[in-house]
């Protein structure tokens, strides 16, 4: 699938799969008919917000609050398999976090991501594209079978991975891990020594 037809299925306010510097990812516009489409078609729970991938720290500090702690680790980790909880911004809509006062945004070490997102110049909601609670898939033909008629597009590529990021959570004093993932805990608490 070429990049102009992905770019009309997200502006048209398709949920697309396709593959990531970790697992594959089922992803969208910040559009909330859009990210409810994911919602239903992973069955996923409306009390788990949808994580935002950018192609940048200045793509974040649009969304985000962004503090000291966790700049350095952002210029350190990214672009990688690194998702970072902040403090939403107040002009954030509700519906992008459904109601929490966070957002976890990650920037991909995918070049064809990062070109897709700077090219729309917005975020893109994305998740694992696979049935909540199942194991997280890294072949497009096994996310074909599982989520077939759920979903408006499919790029036929394989993920890199089968591990999904590290979470960490930086929106309060104390940094939380919430997920050990491709990156080692270690390796992070490092830049802050």
């Amino acid at each position: 699938m070429d990049k102009d037809k992905i770019i009309k299925i997200l502006i048209a306010g398709g949920i697309l799969a396709f593959p990531t510097d970790t697992v594959f990812g089922l992803g969208c516009m910040m559009d909330e008919k859009a990210m409810t489409k994911i919602y239903e078609a992973k069955g996923r729970s409306f009390n788990k917000p949808l994580p935002m991938m950018c192609d940048s720290l200045t793509m974040i500090e649009e969304y985000a609050q962004v503090n000291e702690d966790a700049r350095k680790i952002i210029e350190r980790f990214t672009p990688g398999a690194l998702t970072v909880v902040f403090k939403k911004k107040e002009e954030l809509p509700d519906y992008v976090t459904n109601g929490f006062p966070t957002i976890g945004i990650r920037v991909p070490e995918d070049s064809f991501i990062l070109d897709l997102i700077a090219t729309i110049g917005k975020p893109l909601m994305v998740t694992s594209a696979n049935i909540s609670g199942e194991p997280s898939l890294r072949q497009w033909k096994d996310v074909y079978d599982c989520l077939k008629g759920k979903i408006d597009g499919i790029v036929c590529e394989d993920a890199l991975a089968d591990t999904a990021s590290t979470i960490i959570d930086v929106s309060e004093e104390e940094i939380k891990v919430l997920r050990e993932g491709q990156l080692g805990i270690s390796e992070i608490m490092e830049v802050l020594q």
